[in-house]
Order: C-alpha cells, then structure tokens, then sequence
C-alpha cells in the first residue's frame, strides 16, 4: 500500500495543488473542483497500473530467460505444470466417470484442486494474476463511481 501511496504522490501533487488553488481564488466551483480532482486520481491510478504492468513484464521476461538458460528449471515447471493438469484432469474427469461407472460416492478433493489451479497460474505468470485479482486490483472503468 506504502509503494501505491508514494507512486501516486508525484502524480498528484502538482495537478490536485493547481485545482485546490483554483478553488481558494474562486476560479472554479466546487462541482469543477470535484471533477478536477476525480480526473486527477483516475488518470494517477491508470499510470501506476501502466508502470506495475511494465514491472510484471519485466519479471516475467526475466524469469523466462532463466528458464531458457537452465535445463533443471525447465523440467521442473514442466513437471509441475503436467502434474497439476493431470490433478485438475482427474478431478473434472475422471472422478465423474469413477462415480458414474460404480454408483458410490467419492471422498472430496478439499483444497487439492484450489492447489493445482494455483500452481498452474504460478507456472504460466504469477504477477499479472494477482494483479489484476488481488486485493490490490484497481479497475479504471468502475473507479469513477468508487471515488464519488
């Protein structure tokens, strides 16, 4: 939250002290104010998430090159990456056809297939899905509303 915070701050400052100015002189109204001050945040969030996406990318990138440089660490994401779909194969797959070839109930997965779809999204890009599903997600289009 502190990295947010101190990205957005340079943004800020200059464009939200000229509206405040504006306003103290008269030379605006509060509704344009509201306005300015709206447009100043949108466009402070779409730059920080312009600048985490290149990060995200860069890391990606650099993760990638690691993986082309070093025959262990490709095997190993291969390994995990197949093992998990099978996980995830069995669980959509083959369970159905067990239960439905013997009539019994099977015992619950719990937290294994959770597990698999997270390994996965690790193996093929962490970063860019916790962006954009964490808790530090920030969607532009509905921000406008949020800030009323």
């Amino acid at each position: 939250m502190l990295a947010i915070i101190m990205a957005l701050a340079p943004i800020l400052t200059g464009s939200l002290a000229d509206a405040f100015k504006a306003y103290e002189q008269k030379q605006i109204t509060l509704a344009e104010l509201n306005a300015k001050v709206q447009e100043a945040l949108i466009s402070a969030f779409a730059e920080v998430q312009k600048s985490q996406s290149a990060a995200l990318a860069q890391t990606f990138a650099s993760f990638m090159d690691g993986a082309k440089n070093s025959k262990l660490m490709r095997i190993v994401w291969a390994i995990v990456v197949l093992s998990q779909l099978g996980v995830l194969l069995w669980h959509q797959v083959g369970i159905p056809a067990v239960v439905d070839a013997t009539g019994r109930s099977y015992p619950g997965s719990g937290t294994t297939v959770e597990w698999a779809y997270l390994l996965i999204a690790a193996c093929l890009g962490f970063g860019p899905v916790l962006l954009n599903r964490g808790p530090g997600k920030v969607d532009i289009s509905d921000l406008k509303t949020k800030i009323k």
